[in-house]
């Protein structure tokens, strides 16, 4: 029992660091480019894993053959996955990122079914809800029409990053399983921050740092340990400790620390449309998962 209750513990309060990313995030873009941002608070994360797994005493190197598919994980579940998710928080609320990032799981399920599992009705009934709620939240009116292009862009492209997280997750199966799920993320973290990083520099220049207020440097410096650091231990211990399918239920909460803390500390507004949107995701991605996990006890 007691090792039950400290997996849910753990992720309770990893879902809050997760959470917190978003409006800590924002404060810093105000003044860094989204590449450089997600870049260089990726490399602090990667080096800080990699610290855990020497203090820890875990295996760390890789053998020649992993280091192929570690560079491809690395470009789709950072380089992707963090460009992506720069640019749209760059052009919408925290709060928009935050819900429709819960998508996820219904490109979970597609790419599933794409690699030949079954999907009951109730899971494309979920992901048809779940993107009906990404519409809601992007027009953010109860009244009528009112996309603006700046979400509407925004919302692509946290869709493409909620995808590449999608795939990430699913690629890294066989590898996490052989290599265990730390050392796998300690090293994409750390060679997807470093492309990125590099990729920035073409476009972006390092005087950025410079620009930072004190805050924005804690921001920064938060981002880059707590929710993606920290975070990616919990869910580790999470996996261990309550299994996948219930780990992932936490994630169902991530969207509400996310929208709490942006209203509650930088004055992000909750609109009704955004609650309900938000709400309708939340059901849509619940079907989802259902169906996910009646068709795995199924197999």
């Amino acid at each position: 029992m007691s090792r039950r209750w400290a997996g849910e513990l753990v992720m309770s309060v990893t879902i809050l660091l997760m959470g917190s990313s978003y409006p800590f995030a924002k404060q810093v873009l105000a003044t860094m480019s989204p590449l450089l941002y997600s870049g260089s608070r990726y490399i602090v994360a990667g080096l800080f894993l990699l610290a855990v797994l020497v203090v820890t005493r875990q295996p760390l190197a890789l053998q020649r053959r992993d280091w192929l598919p570690m560079l491809v994980l690395s470009i789709v579940g950072v380089g992707v996955f963090q460009a992506t998710w720069g640019w749209g928080m760059a052009r919408t609320p925290p709060s928009i990122g935050s819900i429709v990032m819960t998508t996820t799981t219904a490109f979970s399920a597609i790419l599933a079914w794409i690699g030949g599992r079954r999907l009951p009705a109730l899971g494309w009934l979920g992901i048809v809800v779940a993107f009906a709620g990404v519409v809601i939240v992007v027009n953010n009116s109860l009244g009528g029409v009112t996309l603006q292009l700046g979400n509407l862009s925004g919302a692509l492209f946290w869709m493409l990053s909620a995808f590449a997280w999608a795939l990430y997750v699913d690629r890294c199966m066989p590898y996490n399983a052989r290599l265990g799920n730390l050392r796998v993320i300690a090293w994409t973290t750390l060679i997807g921050g470093l492309l990125l990083t590099l990729l920035s520099l073409g476009f972006d220049s390092l005087t950025e740092f410079g620009r930072l207020s004190t805050a924005q440097w804690g921001y920064w410096l938060y981002t880059a340990i707590f929710p993606v650091g920290v975070a990616f231990l919990g869910l580790s211990f999470g996996f261990e400790r309550l299994g996948v399918s219930h780990t992932m239920v936490y994630m169902y909460f991530m969207p509400v620390a996310a929208v709490a803390l942006s209203a509650v500390f930088f004055g992000d507004p909750l609109t009704p449309a955004r609650v309900l949107g938000g709400l309708t995701v939340l059901l849509g991605v619940i079907l989802t998962r259902v169906a996910l996990d009646r068709a795995a006890r199924l197999r």
